[in-house]
């Protein structure tokens, strides 16, 4: 028979003032619920950068030391549950939400508590510095996750989804709403009355552009000038003499392609003592792959 919206179980959520809801409400047979709220385990209509929507984190990271510590465990099993679960439950939030100081602050201190203690309530001296227990064992710590760097590093998975090339609705919406700053990315977001989830995500995009370089397909997302395309840094600061006699600054490799060879547009001829600067710029071109149908991506 296929899946029905059951409206009893369900609730319109009005944006700012939204006249006759309690009409459509009933003709519908919802009713009308209030933001903030959670929706698939992630607050709905908060503030992102707010402490309170980890509230659930944090008690969930608590219930879990209840049941612990009625039973005995070794060293080793509790930092087997540190690693295990306490370092995964808030992954999920971590995924979208920069995480505040007050809330890493509150789980390592959950996390460090629980690896010395244990089950005994009175005070125990912490061996070792936290902050060296979340180095790799291989370095002498213990692998214990550090929630900050963690933090970052989801939440530039979604820089890297928006700069591939998938088709997606959520990029076409996110696109639509800021526009685009290049062919990779989205404008930054400056508004003050704008602090979306989406501001805290665009402004770790730096991160991810210096550690990324161009593959090329088919060129037309890859600016020849201002992109790391060909070797370890821009054709700008390789040539810098032939980037400032272009015409063509802001040109794509697509665009300066002819299909034999590059058309770089110079605005005059080039002198006798310049020459070397367009033999070594052929040289370094020579070691460039061919333009392809696929589309330009990140690596």
């Amino acid at each position: 028979m296929g899946l029905h919206i059951n409206w009893n179980k369900s609730f319109i959520y009005p944006v700012n003032t939204v006249p006759n809801i309690e009409d459509l409400a009933y003709k519908l047979g919802g009713k009308v619920g209030e933001l903030p709220t959670t929706y698939l385990g992630m607050p709905l209509g908060a503030k992102s950068k707010s402490s309170g929507i980890w509230s659930g984190v944090i008690e969930k990271c608590e219930r879990k030391l209840v049941n612990w510590k009625c039973q005995y465990l070794s060293s080793g099993g509790r930092l087997t549950l540190v690693n295990s679960v306490l370092d995964a439950l808030p992954s999920y939030m971590m995924s979208i939400f920069p995480i505040p100081a007050k809330v890493t602050k509150r789980l390592d201190a959950i996390r460090r508590n629980f690896l010395w203690k244990g089950s005994e309530d009175k005070k125990k001296y912490h061996l070792v510095k936290w902050e060296e227990l979340l180095v790799s064992k291989r370095e002498g710590g213990l692998n214990i996750r550090d929630l900050s760097p963690q933090n970052k590093s989801l939440i530039m998975k979604w820089l890297w989804k928006f700069a591939s090339p998938e088709v997606s609705l959520w990029k076409e919406v996110i696109t639509a709403k800021y526009g685009m700053e290049d062919k990779w990315m989205t404008e930054g977001v400056t508004s003050l009355y704008d602090c979306s989830v989406w501001r805290s995500i665009r402004n770790l995009w730096l991160l991810v552009k210096d550690r990324t370089k161009c593959k090329v397909g088919n060129g037309e997302k890859v600016a020849f000038w201002n992109d790391i395309w060909c070797g370890q840094e821009t054709l700008k600061h390789a040539f810098p003499e032939l980037h400032s006699l272009s015409q063509a600054h802001e040109a794509s490799v697509a665009d300066l392609w002819t299909g034999q060879g590059w058309n770089l547009h110079l605005r005059r001829n080039l002198n006798d003592w310049e020459i070397t600067f367009i033999a070594r710029f052929h040289d370094t071109m020579a070691r460039a792959t061919n333009l392809t149908e696929e589309q330009d991506r990140l690596i």
